[in-house]
């Protein structure tokens, strides 16, 4: 625990060495029980600020997804373990909140819970670490403050973008297109009149009986749209523009995956294999919030080509360059 004088106390404590100079001075006995209060108010601050923040631990729960750089909502719980005292005034200070976050009462065993706006500025993977409580109470003469560990850690995503006007359109340039055509899918596709060799299973009974002839449905074949992103995260270090290549690569996954692609991400010494669907996005994140850059590229990339591809490029200057012409399409993040 660090202990320090406040500017009231500072002026308190003037006060009294005044006093102790009059006392002496005057020997007058009113006096000198003045300056006995005063310092009995020194010692029972010191005293009482001990107490107050024994015993006080807390925990910090993050139950969403959190993208760098912007405002999240965490839950803290700050818990009194004392059996018999209360505390008063407590300040937390939290790395990432702007404002302590400050309890007036928390009752002896009790706990109370805040919501608190934090951010982070990079990704990565936190510890959540220690954290400082601190106090004046009582008299504000001084401020105590503890250091309190929090156990757990987040995961921080990379920040995302809107990529929409930076993406043309793509539609029947990703090998396999997702027209609806008859075939042998689940889904009804149209009606048409029965004709010689049509399976009687397929008959479709109520539209028969309205036109009085035998209809027969056809279902439709949907193939999947399939999107592979290249990512450039081969040496050497440019760490802004890489940073901005993880976020645009992490956006386009997010934007192709909610307008219905199966998607796949290549990256240095990594495979994402195709996916669909928020499972698969948040699975892309997990690795790009942790990803590093590589001396080697390990992945396949010419000779494994499905669907339409994306290839993002730190910059001009970058050795990925010359995987150019595998690509359908060449972003470069030092441009954004």
């Amino acid at each position: 625990m660090r202990l320090k004088i406040t500017r009231e106390g500072k002026r308190f404590i003037l006060a009294a060495i005044l006093i102790a100079v009059a006392a002496v001075n005057t020997g007058n006995n009113l006096i000198y029980l003045i300056l006995s209060l005063m310092l009995s108010f020194v010692l029972l601050s010191i005293m009482l600020l001990r107490t107050n923040l024994s015993g006080i631990s807390l925990g910090v729960s993050l139950d969403h997804p959190v993208f760098a750089g912007e405002q999240t909502s965490a839950l803290f719980t700050i818990e009194n373990r004392k059996k018999l005292i209360p505390a008063y005034s407590v300040h937390i200070i939290s790395p990432g909140v702007s404002s302590p976050v400050y309890v007036v009462f928390i009752a002896q065993q009790d706990l109370v819970q805040r919501q608190v706006r934090m951010s982070f500025a990079k990704r990565g993977l936190y510890s959540y670490g220690d954290f400082t409580v601190r106090s004046g109470f009582p008299f504000i003469l001084f401020e105590k403050s503890a250091t309190v560990h929090v156990s757990g850690e987040v995961l921080v995503y990379p920040a995302l973008m809107d990529v929409e006007r930076l993406v043309p359109d793509i539609v029947g340039r990703e090998g396999t297109g997702t027209a609806m055509t008859t075939g042998a899918g689940d889904e009804i596709h149209s009606l048409r009149e029965f004709r010689y060799g049509d399976d009687w299973r397929k008959i479709h009974w109520k539209a028969s009986a309205k036109t009085s002839s035998l209809m027969v449905k056809e279902y439709a074949s949907t193939d999947i749209r399939k999107i592979t992103i290249i990512l450039d995260n081969l040496l050497p270090a440019e760490e802004t523009v890489f940073e901005k290549n993880l976020s645009l690569a992490g956006s386009l996954v997010r934007y192709f995956l909610d307008t219905g692609y199966f998607v796949r991400v290549l990256s240095c010494k990594k495979v994402i294999p195709f996916g669909a669907g928020e499972e698969h996005l948040f699975k892309v994140l997990d690795i790009l919030a942790l990803m590093r850059e590589e001396n080697a590229f390990d992945c396949p990339l010419s000779e494994d080509r499905e669907g339409y591809t994306i290839l993002l490029l730190k910059s001009g200057r970058s050795s990925f360059h010359k995987y150019v012409a595998s690509a359908d399409m060449v972003m470069y993040a030092d441009s954004l």
